[in-house]
């Protein structure tokens, strides 16, 4: 008979220290440096040969610090002082501080090319996607620009075909090939012998190219309305009316990867609207509504794109604060306007900017008071507004 022996393991106790885990010198950097702000970065390009390789060349780095970076949202704000042609950039911090924060400091002023002010007079920023904003020099002229590289890409110069009479850009990224798209809709007349025929194309540049590609032409009888196409979510779109009745019918979106449209409803208001505003809100689309110019602003945000018309929410309403009437400025005239700049993830609290005694008024207003908390005026003769993120992206 064999006798056998058992074999004792030993017990693990709750302090008995357990062997270390080593993570390779190259992960650990960077884990650290894709956290870091773009300015320290392109200083630690010196560091060493690897490093700028890293922060310079690498793409998947790149990508990285931007899905990094999108926790770190800024409100830009492109504006002009008064009586002056120098453009002002300045960014504020959004998911770190108060929205009255912002109305006591002046925020971090951007650096941009000196010719891009001397050129930039009655146009303006036409969007912001991933650290890259897109500037609107003229009908004509583009320029793409990523503040915190100080790079700039002036894109070919746009032709255009018989008569313009309006023209609407855009600005966004197509996940299909990872690069970004300016969108151009050019809308025309065409003098025949006893009449005036109208027509439109539409116009893409991919960026890396070198030339402006025509695309199937907007849905027929419909027409953008406002200075821009709000890009979410892989595609532009635009509030549209019907070029025969001028009446509001619908959003019409452009999918930057198939490079075709679809229709998508408007909200279901209940009652008759006087203006409408599309915009981007949490990285939804949104629509400001008012039944007229002095009443409340409803905000609807559309949390899913788009899957019906139910998929618009009523967020919340905000009053008409500030003067009513017409206005003149620098680079043309028009109505007063109260603009919603953002709105606090527990909706309480709303930044907002409108005109008061021809300047601009900055006002943080509770909506659970139903009262403004705080404000500052600034002698600005307009302002515009983007949610921007830090990138290493070169246009």
């Amino acid at each position: 008979m064999v006798e056998t022996t058992a074999v004792k393991r030993p017990r693990h106790s709750l302090h008995t220290p357990q062997p270390p885990t080593y993570l390779p010198y190259d992960v650990v950097v960077e884990e650290i440096l894709c956290r870091l702000p773009v300015k320290l970065l392109r200083q630690l390009c010196c560091v060493c040969k690897s490093w700028n390789t890293l922060i310079s060349k690498d793409l998947k780095f790149t990508k990285k610090h931007l899905r990094m970076s999108t926790k770190n949202r800024y409100l830009i704000t492109t504006r002009r002082w008064r009586g002056s042609k120098e453009l002002t950039i300045n960014s504020y911090p959004l998911d770190s501080i108060p929205f009255h924060s912002i109305l006591t400091s002046n925020g971090t002023q951007l650096d941009y090319p000196e010719y891009i002010s001397q050129r930039y007079l009655r146009h303006g920023l036409v969007d912001s996607c991933d650290g890259l904003l897109c500037f609107l020099i003229n009908d004509h002229l583009v320029h793409i620009y990523n503040p915190c590289l100080r790079k700039v890409k002036e894109l070919p110069y746009l032709d255009f075909p018989h008569f313009l009479t309006d023209c609407r850009y855009a600005f966004g990224y197509d996940p299909f090939i990872d690069n970004y798209k300016v969108i151009a809709v050019l809308s025309y007349v065409v003098p025949e012998k006893d009449q005036v025929c109208k027509g439109s194309e539409v116009k893409v540049y991919t960026l890396g190219t070198d030339s402006w590609k025509k695309i199937k032409d907007f849905p027929s009888s419909k027409a953008p309305h406002g200075r821009r196409g709000i890009f979410v979510n892989g595609t532009v779109n635009w509030l549209t009316y019907d070029d025969n009745s001028k009446n509001l019918t619908g959003i019409v979106s452009l999918h930057l990867g198939s490079e075709s449209y679809q229709e998508i409803p408007l909200p279901d208001y209940k009652v008759n609207f006087n203006t409408l505003t599309l915009d981007v809100m949490r990285d939804c689309l949104c629509i400001f509504s008012q039944k007229s110019v002095e009443s409340f602003i409803d905000v609807w945000l559309m949390k899913e794109y788009y899957v019906n018309k139910d998929s618009w929410v009523k967020l919340i309403s905000v009053p008409h604060i500030g003067d009513s009437g017409y206005f003149s400025h620098l680079g043309g005239s028009g109505y007063f306007f109260t603009k919603i700049l953002d709105i606090s993830e527990d909706d309480n609290q709303v930044l907002l900017v409108f005109k008061e005694l021809d300047k601009l008024k900055w006002v943080v207003y509770d909506c659970k008071n139903k009262t403004p908390v705080s404000s500052k005026i600034e002698d600005f003769c307009w302002v515009e507004s983007n949610v921007y993120v830090e990138s290493l992206i070169s246009p």
